[in-house]
């Protein structure tokens, strides 16, 4: 069970590495894309400053990290892509791929993956958790179009694990554990993030109650009631957004969190588990893999699941966060 972190740059190699990461995945953004589809079109989840912007400091970022051993992977996970854009990426795929060194490649577009095997057969397939694999169907669909890793989406929970386990059989499952959730489930968001951020991730927004009836009076019965499930809402909705976006007191980062699941993870048979957070500062990123060492050391050492439980709590330092249950991926 190894720790991914997210790298932005080549002075965060060495740090990350020092520090707990086994395995990095990070972005490009070649200025050819750009020039041919300005920076409004991301070639990956993330915004073009997420990533580096030039195949040379890619080189610079792998070489750095393969001097420690850890492999890294490339995002090129939009949620789809058009046909007049599989050239470029092929070709791109391919430079990265015999000339780069890169390892793997995080990819949610099917039609990619099936243009990568055609083109690109030693590039190795990762596929995104934006690819929707939340059931053995899925499983099996990724297995035939040759993926060696599966990022599990956010919403698959524990129960589900050991079925999608056994029919992923060697292909390796990775889990989120760290910062950034998703107020609704990415697989099938085709929105994007650009300009305005997250939008869904925003509490902060004015609504009119319209009865389905086209009758805009409600009683005061029916407001307390949809004023408290707005409420509810917004309060589930901040807790996704990292909590508001903010650091703790103890300046770790605050923000979604498995790590109290983690003595199941590894019974389950996980391989890797992401820490979110390719935009974040260097900061967040150290904080991050400091934290998920901590506890990662403990099911390394086969403390019992209770102490890992508690110690998790314990360096959490954020008992009524984790007694609400809102800032947890696996409930």
């Amino acid at each position: 069970m190894k720790i991914l972190a997210p790298l932005g740059s080549l002075q965060e190699v060495e740090m990350l590495a020092e520090n707990g990461a086994e395995e990095f995945y990070c972005g490009v953004t070649p200025m050819e894309w750009i020039e041919k589809y300005s920076p409004g079109v991301w070639i990956n989840r993330r915004n073009p400053f997420a990533g580096v912007m030039s195949l040379k400091e890619l080189q610079s970022m792998v070489n750095a990290s393969h001097s420690y051993n850890i492999p890294v992977y490339l995002t090129l996970n939009a949620p789809y892509y058009v046909e007049e854009q599989y050239p470029m990426l092929l070709e791109l795929i391919v430079r990265c791929t015999q000339d780069i060194g890169v390892d793997a490649f995080i990819v949610s577009d099917i039609g990619l993956m099936m243009a990568m095997r055609e083109r690109v057969p030693a590039a190795v397939i990762h596929v995104s958790s934006l690819a929707a694999p939340l059931n053995t169907g899925s499983i099996q669909l990724y297995r035939e179009l040759g993926a060696e890793r599966i990022v599990l989406s956010r919403s698959v929970q524990i129960e589900e694990i050991a079925e999608m386990k056994a029919a992923a059989g060697d292909i390796e499952l990775e889990m989120f554990i760290l910062n950034d959730g998703c107020v609704y489930e990415e697989s099938f968001c085709h929105t994007t993030h650009n300009r305005a951020g997250a939008f869904c991730s925003q509490s902060q927004w004015e609504y009119v109650a319209l009865s389905t009836d086209g009758n805009v009076s409600l009683s005061h019965a029916e407001w307390q009631v949809l004023e408290s499930q707005v409420t509810d809402y917004r309060e589930f909705v901040w807790f996704v957004n990292d909590c508001g976006c903010q650091l703790a007191q103890d300046g770790l980062p605050l923000g979604p969190c498995g790590l109290c699941a983690l003595p199941e993870l590894y019974q389950a048979g996980i391989d890797s588990l992401k820490i979110v957070g390719r935009e974040g500062s260097p900061y967040r990123k150290l904080a991050s893999v400091q934290l998920v060492k901590a506890v990662v050391d403990q099911v390394r050492a086969e403390a019992s699941d209770d102490r890992i439980r508690s110690f998790a709590r314990k360096v959490r330092n954020q008992p009524s966060f984790c007694d609400s249950g809102l800032m947890c991926y696996y409930r």
